[in-house]
């Protein structure tokens, strides 16, 4: 082979190389997000377990310390940004996440609508959105149209779902077959990619208490079986789902090749957001206190072992703050290894 032929192999090699990474799930090399879940803005709020007083300066300054970080790529709401589905908390939390410099996405949680068991017969009407005005104030931001649930690349490679699990009758939760039938096409499609599934309610239980017929049983949705088999079906190109809800630090626990990371809560003790950083084959994640004075982290922490509709059965006080703090040291800090995607 002559010189020049050999030269124009080299190039026709390293062009086809290119294309290749960039046609394929890898065309991501590093990827940092935020996940910040469980607000509960309340502007005329009280502080108690959940620190409604505090809510606005949560919210507030955790957008201002994200916009410090200039390689963030995006930042997911994980739901219950409203106390109770106020129109005026809506207006203000949407103001404070429309400054964020990274793009931004939301799902809605059961505290983003005004459930009807609310409407109370000899009382005044109870002043709320309803799920369908979230989401049309948060359009572009995940969600395209009517649907309550979204998929997105936020980057090439990397697909992420946004799922509605809110019921409109309680706090608990369901994915409906309609969802799931469209959530089955939405992997499906996207089976060459990375996947992130998003949700506020649980598919697994953290607790006893989290169980079928348990007294928390409401934070997992009520088929979640049923969901977490679909999911499966669609591994390694979906390996993390991740969720908030419960107000607990963050854990993890992997079934069948999927694990499940619940995410702790802003409002209220350990007053948390996460950071990860996702490659193809890992996701290192990070939890940060929210940057408020730590006096109102204090106060949380005692209010929540004063009140007692949080406390796990029988437990202590000790063993409520474990629970509530989670394994391991307060702030969590740790790397999950993800099998690697089969591109195209």
């Amino acid at each position: 082979m002559s010189i020049r032929n050999k030269k124009v192999f080299v190039f026709a090699f390293a062009t086809l190389l290119v294309l290749f990474v960039f046609t394929s799930g890898y065309a991501f090399k590093t990827v940092k997000f935020a996940v910040i879940t469980d607000a509960h803005m309340a502007l005329y709020g009280e502080d108690g377990m959940k620190m409604g007083a505090s809510s606005t300066k949560i919210v507030e300054n955790t957008v201002t310390a994200l916009n410090k970080m200039d390689d963030l790529d995006f930042v997911v709401v994980t739901g219950d940004l409203l106390l109770d589905g106020e129109p005026w908390n809506l207006d203000l939390i949407k103001s404070y996440l429309d400054e964020l410099k990274a793009p931004y996405y939301v799902i809605a949680g059961n505290h983003d609508q005004a459930i009807s068991k609310q409407a109370k017969p000899g009382q005044a009407p109870y002043v709320g959105v309803s799920k369908s005005t979230l989401v049309w104030a948060f359009q572009g931001h995940g969600y395209k149209g009517g649907n309550a649930y979204w998929g997105a690349d936020p980057v090439s490679g990397l697909h992420i779902i946004g799922l509605d699990s809110n019921i409109s009758t309680g706090w608990g939760g369901t994915i409906p077959p309609s969802e799931i039938r469209w959530l089955e096409e939405e992997l499906s499609s996207n089976r060459d990619k990375v996947n992130l599934l998003f949700c506020h309610h649980n598919f697994v239980a953290w607790s006893k208490d989290d169980e079928p017929g348990g007294k928390f049983d409401q934070f997992q949705v009520n088929n979640a079986a049923e969901v977490r088999k679909v999911l499966e079906k669609y591994t390694p190109s979906l390996q993390l789902v991740l969720t908030g809800h419960r107000h607990i630090g963050l854990r993890h626990q992997k079934v069948n090749g999927i694990t499940y990371i619940v995410h702790p809560a802003a409002v209220s003790y350990p007053n948390q957001y996460t950071l990860y950083t996702l490659t193809p084959t890992s996701a290192n994640y990070e939890t940060k206190w929210v940057p408020i004075e730590k006096e109102i982290i204090e106060t949380g922490k005692a209010n929540l072992l004063k009140d007692n509709w949080w406390r796990p059965t029988d437990a202590t006080d000790k063993q409520m703050l474990e629970f509530f703090e989670g394994p391991g040291n307060v702030l969590k800090k740790g790397t999950l290894q993800l099998k690697p995607v089969a591109a195209k």
